[in-house]
């Protein structure tokens, strides 16, 4: 294998004819060599399996060591390249898969552009590909997105991976690791190593075999360390009801995570939806969507996660769907915490934020509700649920007060009747509704 002294001493001499044979590779390489930032091509280079799968000259298809080699000292080169996209590639020319990579890892560990690196579909060689770039993922500064799918991976691997995600210069914004069935033990080195990365917004952990081990390490991330995360998918893994309770703890004292995803984990039971319905609960979440759809909730789970939003003015999005445990009781819980027409003032304090549960509910007035707070005005929402399920209100009470509260009260019909332009008049009549806190209720027109 050529050494890099070697092919710098060759570098301006080469001829791309000679590198490979096919034409759209020779337009890639000569393009990579030029190095200029007006034919990036939007900044990207995918490796890919075949010549079937080339599309343009953003897909290169190895042909052996040698061109391989020269592409990846001329990416080590290169200062504009963003994106570099290694898809599952066939070993050729009677080649081990090595035999043709390490050359082509050689060169890009010089890169200090890219700034998203994604491997989809590649063997990694028990994590070798990982400890072979070691020196780019420690000297690149630009490397902010990182992304492997449906590789692979082995304990070594993980070992590897954390090694190199550990040494890089705190730039990651974003990590995926989707589909590679790597271990608990594995996921928690992995997780351990992004506690270094204060930038890390976005975790992908879709596909995995993430427990207990692994949820108490996530928990760690949340509380302690210097990351903010945002967003957290861990659907398809193999939680439990431990893991959640694991989990919960950090997620009670996180105040940055704004989405979290666990569909598809079916070992969890009444139980861990219990605990998680509890984080919801806390002054602390900032939670704005929480997907549990495919999984075992219940009608028990759906009624704890209602109680739980009660005073939650956050989380607008609980994607349940799919969980045929639930039934028209579990719905009920909903359409209660949405609107409560036991008053006016229960009414408008119902939870006027959430507004998604799923698509296709079979509850046509719950869906409407649903709808109704998916308004950005919040204070008209509230209006519009009074006027619905409330025909008139007890008006004493704002004689009683004389003009302290009278006034509020005209601003809040003349509003109403503009919201519900169908009504000309309110008639305010009989004593079928409490009045108890209607000054507070006046306010949402001021």
């Amino acid at each position: 294998m050529m050494t890099t002294d070697m092919y710098d001493a060759q570098a301006s001499s080469i001829k791309i004819e000679d590198i490979a044979a096919s034409e759209n590779n020779r337009v890639i390489l000569e393009r990579i060599r030029r190095n200029n930032a007006e034919d990036c091509n939007n900044d990207a280079l995918y490796i890919v399996r075949n010549h079937d799968e080339v599309e343009d000259n953003t897909d290169y298809c190895p042909e052996g060591a040698k061109d391989m080699g020269w592409l990846g000292y001329f990416i080590g080169k290169h200062n504009h390249l963003k994106e570099l996209h290694l898809r599952g590639f066939e070993t050729v020319s009677g080649l081990s898969f090595a035999e043709v990579l390490e050359p082509f890892l050689m060169g890009v560990n010089r890169n200090k552009s890219l700034s998203t690196l994604k491997v989809n579909g590649l063997d990694l060689l028990d994590g070798m590909i990982f400890t072979k770039m070691g020196q780019f993922f420690k000297d690149n500064n630009s490397l902010v997105s990182f992304s492997m799918q449906e590789c692979n991976f082995r304990a070594e691997g993980s070992r590897a991976l954390s090694l190199a995600l550990g040494s890089c210069k705190n730039s990651l914004t974003d990590v995926t690791l989707l589909g590679s069935n790597i271990s608990d033990e594995g996921l928690v080195d992995i997780i351990t190593s992004l506690s270094m990365h204060p930038n890390l917004r976005y975790l992908d952990l879709d596909g995995n075999r993430l427990r207990t081990n692994g949820c108490r390490a996530l928990a760690t991330l949340l509380q302690h360390s210097a990351t903010e995360l945002r967003d957290l998918d861990l659907r398809s893994n193999e939680l439990d009801d431990d893991s959640i309770h694991s989990l919960v703890s950090g997620l009670k004292s996180c105040n940055h995570l704004q989405t979290i995803i666990l569909l598809g984990n079916l070992s969890i039971t009444k139980r861990g939806w219990q605990h998680l319905a509890s984080v919801l609960k806390t002054p602390n979440s900032n939670l704005e969507t929480l997907r549990i759809e495919k999984n075992n909730v219940d009608d028990v789970a759906v009624a704890e996660f209602a109680r739980s939003l009660v005073n939650n003015y956050k989380l607008t999005t609980l994607n349940i769907q799919s969980n045929a445990s639930i039934t028209d009781e579990g719905w009920k819980a909903f359409s209660k915490l949405l609107c409560d027409t036991s008053s006016v003032n229960s009414t408008f304090l119902s939870n006027h934020t959430l507004n998604y549960l799923g698509d296709g509910l079979a509850n046509e007035k719950l869906g409407s509700l649903l709808d109704l707070n998916g308004r950005e005005d919040k204070k008209e929402v509230a209006i519009i649920k009074i006027l619905q399920h409330h025909d008139g209100f007890d008006m004493m009470p704002f004689f009683e007060w004389e003009f302290k509260v009278l006034p509020l009260m005209i601003n809040w019909l003349e509003r109403a009747s503009t919201i519900r332009r169908t009504l000309s008049l309110i008639l305010v009549q009989g004593n079928s509704h409490p009045s108890t806190n209607l000054f507070e209720l006046c306010q949402i027109c001021t």
